[in-house]
């Protein structure tokens, strides 16, 4: 029996993944003069800041100064896209979460983005009263594709993991599920890049009436 409902962020409750790239193309550009391709930065997605400038560095021979740094220098630029042009919501995405609430079901939020950036964004798109607990890729040793995240979540929640419900988007994501032991579905969002859940359990394309749909019905079935 499904008690709890865990959603990854970037990609399932927001749609930030092109954001992220054009934030970090334009930041790699204009701090070092490089040309950031998009199939260097697909391995990013689901993952953390700490892979990205490792991969940066390996790729391109960049050396961000720190990761507090790297962060700052990511929330300016960020901020600048978001005011001129708005946050990238989910359409769907909050009639979900109501749905969900509404049926007893306890929601978290568990996100390789650094915390700072879950609660800003969670808090302009109106969802914080939602979830039940927040939990960041800055609270584990092991981020995703490692179970930690889901399964600190879980741990928060109170709720077993035999009991979770994960919602991903990304081949991270999906592998970090399936060694936390938890049922996964695969919100297959086309702005997240060439991505694969071969484990998922359900896959939809949007957060549709038709997909909250089959995921209510799934989660009531389990």
């Amino acid at each position: 029996m499904i008690k709890a409902v865990i959603f990854d962020m970037d990609g399932v409750l927001i749609d930030t993944e092109p954001l992220h790239y054009r934030c970090w193309k334009e930041i790699l550009k204009e701090h070092y003069d490089v040309e950031f391709d998009y199939d260097i930065y697909l391995p990013c997605i689901g993952s953390t800041r700490q892979f990205f400038r490792d991969l940066v560095k390996a790729h391109y021979g960049v050396d961000f100064p720190d990761l507090d740094e790297m962060n700052r220098i990511m929330k300016v630029k960020k901020s600048q896209i978001v005011k001129a042009e708005g946050f990238p919501e989910m359409p769907g995405v909050e009639n979900a979460l109501k749905q969900l609430k509404e049926m007893g079901y306890k929601l978290a939020v568990a996100s390789s983005s650094p915390e700072s950036e879950i609660m800003d964004a969670m808090t302009r798109l109106g969802l914080m009263p939602y979830f039940d607990s927040i939990t960041s890729g800055d609270h584990v040793e092991h981020p995703k594709p490692e179970p930690d995240t889901f399964l600190l979540a879980a741990e928060r929640l109170n709720v077993p993991t035999d009991n979770c419900l994960v919602i991903e988007d990304s081949t991270n994501g999906g592998r970090a599920a399936l060694a936390a032991k938890m049922d996964c579905v695969w919100l297959h969002n086309p702005h997240s890049g060439h991505q694969d859940i071969p484990n998922a359990i359900l896959e939809i394309p949007a957060w549709t009436e038709d997909g909250i749909e089959k995921l209510v019905k799934l989660i009531q079935e389990m």
